[in-house]
C-alpha cells in the first residue's frame, strides 16, 4: 500500500496567520507584512533633497524608478543615528507609489498568528503599531505600514510641515564607506530594469537561498515560515530514504523535513549556524526543505526570466527558469510543485 510520507499534515494555512518580515531598528524588533515588500537592498548613497520633511532622508534610483527613502526612527520619534554600509532598505509597495524604509538589519520571515497579537500596554493617538507579538523570548512590534504611508502623503501635502533646509546628512564621511555606498547606487540604477507599477506581488517575488554555493529561489507564494535548523528538535524517521531528514513539531503541526540536494545533483553540505529550514506549502503538501542559508526577498520581472539551459537532466526537471545577474551569477528558479510530485517522495509501507 502506498503512503505519502510527505503529507503527514495537509491542513491548509489558517486564515488567521500572515507572513511578516522582521527587522531591527534602534535595538528593537519590528515587522511588516511580507506581501507588501517588493525587495530588500543594501543601503546605497541617496540624493539629499531640500524642502522635505526631516524623516525623508533622500531618494534613490532603483532601475529607473525614483523612490523616496524614509527613516522610521525620525518618523516614530526616535533619536536619529548615523548610517553605515551595513544598513538595508526595504522597498515597500503602497497605494500611491513604492517607498523605501531604512532599517538596521533584516532578521527573518516569520508566520504570525493574529490571534496571539497583544494590544499595546499604552494608548496611542496614531495606531502606527498594531500590536505586540511574542516570538520565543523576543517581542516584535507589528507596524501598520498602510497607516504610516497614508500619513506620509498627508504630511507631504501640508506646506507647514515641510522644512526649508537640507536634511541633516547622517551618511558616513570616510572615503571607503562613501565609495561603497555610491557604487551601490550606480549598480542599483543600472541593474535589470523592472517596471514596479506592473509588479505582481504574488507571482514575481521570490525568496533566494543557497544550496552548496548555488543560488536558488522559490516563489514567495509557497513560503510559510523560516526556521534555523539548530533552533528546532528534528526527530529522525526510521526506514525512510536518506533525503528525509526527520520530523519537526511546529506549533502542534508535524512537518516532514527533506534535503533536496540529491534531487538537484548537488553535493551534500554540512549543517552550520546558517542552515535553515524553509517551510513551504503547495495546494496538496506542506513540508520543510533544508537550505544552507536564506538571503533576500527579491522581485524578478518576467522579461528577464529565461528558460533553464543547464545540461543536467535531473536539474532540468526541477529548475523551470534561470536569471542571469549582472555579476554573472545565476539564480535557479525552483519548480517546487514539480519537485514535490517526484515519485521518490512516495514510500512503500510494509504490510
Amino acid at each position: 500500500m502506498k503512503n505519502d510520507c510527505i503529507t503527514i499534515n495537509q491542513t491548509s494555512l489558517e486564515k488567521t496567520t500572515e507572513l511578516h518580515m522582521a527587522f531591527n531598528l534602534s535595538n528593537k524588533v519590528y515587522a511588516i507584512p511580507a506581501v507588501q515588500i517588493i525587495e530588500i537592498v543594501q543601503l546605497p548613497y541617496l540624493t539629499i533633497l531640500e524642502k522635505v520633511p526631516a524623516y525623508i532622508v533622500g531618494v534613490m534610483n532603483l532601475r529607473g524608478t525614483i523612490i523616496s527613502v524614509i527613516d522610521l526612527r525620525k518618523f516614530l520619534g526616535f533619536s536619529p543615528d548615523t548610517y553605515s554600509a551595513e544598513h538595508q532598505v526595504i522597498i515597500i509597495n503602497t497605494k500611491e507609489k513604492p517607498i523605501g524604509i531604512i532599517v538596521d538589519s533584516v532578521k527573518d520571515v516569520i508566520q504570525i498568528n493574529k490571534n496571539l497579537v497583544e494590544n499595546l500596554p499604552y494608548k496611542s493617538t496614531k495606531k502606527f503599531i498594531e500590536g505586540i507579538y511574542k516570538n520565543k523570548n523576543e517581542l516584535i512590534a507589528l507596524l501598520n505600514i498602510n497607516l504610516i504611508t497614508d500619513n506620509l502623503t498627508e504630511i507631504e501635502l501640508k506646506e507647514e510641515n515641510v522644512e526649508n533646509k537640507v536634511t541633516v546628512n547622517l551618511f558616513p564621511e570616510d572615503k571607503y564607506s562613501l565609495d561603497k555606498l555610491k557604487n551601490r547606487a550606480l549598480k542599483l540604477e543600472k541593474e535589470l530594469k523592472v517596471d514596479i507599477d506592473k509588479i505582481d506581488l504574488h507571482e514575481n517575488r521570490f525568496v533566494t537561498f543557497c544550496l552548496n554555493n548555488e543560488i536558488y529561489c522559490i516563489s514567495l507564494k509557497y513560503i510559510k515560515e523560516f526556521r534555523k535548523i539548530k533552533s528546532v528538535n528534528l526527530t529522525p524517521i526510521p526506514c525512510v530514504p536518506v533525503f528525509i531528514m526527520g520530523l519537526i513539531n511546529l506549533r502542534g503541526e508535524f512537518i516532514t523535513i527533506i534535503d533536496i540536494k540529491s534531487f538537484l545533483q548537488i553535493r551534500k553540505s554540512q549543517i552550520t549556524e546558517k542552515t535553515k529550514i524553509i517551510v513551504v506549502k503547495t495546494n496538496k503538501i506542506q513540508i520543510g526543505i533544508i537550505v544552507d542559508d536564506v538571503f533576500d526577498i527579491i522581485n524578478i520581472d518576467d522579461s528577464y526570466i529565461i528558460k533553464n539551459q543547464t545540461n543536467s537532466p535531473d536539474k532540468n526537471k526541477f529548475v523551470s527558469s534561470e536569471v542571469l545577474l549582472n555579476n554573472k551569477d545565476v539564480i535557479n528558479i525552483l519548480d517546487l510543485e514539480k519537485l514535490l510530485e517526484d515519485e521518490r517522495l512516495f514510500v512503500e509501507d510494509a504490510i
